[in-house]
């Protein structure tokens, strides 16, 4: 789970697509990996955004707003 704790939205980079999600301030996104066994997926913080990639593995990702609407990764646009 990623979290915008604070007073400010955080900026989430879906990596490689490059997409971009904006979690809204107090709000969080749910991402849920698929891999081999023994490797994972990569979640970097830096001071502005987080970036989050399924990793070298070759493996797969999936992400959810807050209320549940499943984000298109290659846009990183929530879809209703």
């Amino acid at each position: 789970m990623v979290r915008a704790d604070g007073g400010e939205p955080l900026t989430v980079v879906f990596e490689p697509m490059g997409s971009l999600y904006e979690v809204p301030a107090g709000e969080h996104l749910t991402v849920r990996f698929k891999s081999p066994p023994g490797r994972g997926g990569a979640v970097a913080h830096r001071s502005d955004y987080v970036s989050i990639s399924p990793g070298l593995s070759g493996g797969t990702m999936t992400a959810w707003t807050a209320v549940g609407a499943e984000i298109d990764l290659i846009t990183g646009c929530p879809e209703w």
